[in-house]
């Protein structure tokens, strides 16, 4: 029996040859090839906290060796075959179990240095700084380094958790709650940003380092999948546009940036409210109620597989479909 394996080559079975390798596809293709690092990253390309783990890693020069962690089910009815149904840890263990040996919880990114091992993605941004390029990433001054964890963590808190609840949130206007709470969230943290720029901190820091990824989705994933708009002629947002344009412009960033249209279809589980991984819980644990009862319909099997996968691959098409309109 052939076991099917999420695409990761443009050579294998289920890449869409409408998909285009871009620089995170050649970083990857590269660093999976180091012999004697200096680390070994356990990541995976389509999620935002080990891109934390991989900038930091490209920024600080590391001579690091990349090992793709799959930590999904594989539908091969889906694009890519990508899910985000999450593999029992005991199946990890089977697959990875170095990485479950950096990663207890089984979850990207993880770090190896030796006898040294790390998870969790903020904390391996500090790491490598501290390690390979002291003061690279966080600033030497107690202030600013205070200043940088404090707003890492409220982008967290009121930009990224949103972000998601627009997402997989289902119902019209419980979404459009999460949506306002989005907008301020992002008001407030640019408020918090050096006036001048291009960064957070003016200087490229831990803070951009944590937050990129997650505003590198909304702007891609969340207006496929949700019209996301941000409103153009507001200065908070004219100012984070000049700070995403100055990250994608970063080389140790640029480096990480995988092929859009292949990101966007990996997201697909969390926009049908289908995922299963410990954060799509954690986001759904404050949806509306229709919608949790929709998941909880789903997880315990009263809805057929093949019905589902075809009801979410419609959703894609029709994701698709609009986003062609736009442009």
């Amino acid at each position: 029996m052939v076991v099917a394996v999420a695409a990761q080559h443009p050579s294998d079975a289920l890449w869409d040859p409408s998909w285009e390798p871009s620089f995170g596809e050649q970083t990857i293709l590269q660093k999976s090839a180091v012999s004697a690092p200096e680390c070994i990253l356990y990541s995976s390309w389509f999620c935002p906290f080990a891109q934390r783990g991989w900038i930091a890693c490209e920024e600080c020069e590391v001579k690091y060796k990349w090992v793709e962690i799959n930590p999904y089910e594989t539908d091969p009815a889906m694009p890519g075959g990508y899910t985000k149904k999450q593999l029992p840890i005991e199946t990890k263990k089977k697959l990875y179990p170095e990485f479950v040996a950096a990663s207890p919880k089984g979850l990207v990114p993880a770090l190896a240095v030796g006898p040294e091992k790390l998870a969790e993605s903020q904390p391996i941004i500090e790491y490598v700084d501290g390690k390979f390029a002291p003061g690279r990433l966080l600033p030497t001054d107690p202030y600013k380094r205070a200043y940088a964890r404090i707003w890492a963590d409220y982008a967290d808190a009121r930009i990224q958790r949103p972000y998601y609840r627009v997402l997989i949130e289902q119902d019209p206007e419980a979404r459009e709650r999460a949506f306002a709470d989005l907008l301020q969230g992002c008001r407030d943290f640019a408020k918090a940003m050096d006036p001048v720029g291009p960064f957070f901190l003016a200087e490229f820091s831990y803070v951009d380092v944590s937050f990129f990824p997650f505003w590198h989705r909304i702007r891609t994933v969340g207006e496929h999948y949700r019209g996301v708009e941000l409103p153009d002629d507001d200065p908070d947002f004219r100012r984070l546009d000049a700070w995403w344009t100055a990250c994608k412009a970063r080389p140790s960033i640029k480096r990480t940036l995988v092929c859009e249209p292949r990101l966007v279809a990996s997201y697909l589980g969390y926009a049908s409210n289908t995922a299963t991984s410990d954060y799509a819980k954690s986001i759904q644990a404050s949806l509306s109620t229709a919608t949790r009862a929709s998941s909880a319909l789903e997880k315990s099997g009263r809805f057929a597989a093949p019905q589902t996968t075809t009801l979410v691959a419609v959703a894609f098409v029709l994701g698709l479909a609009l986003g062609l309109l736009r442009k």
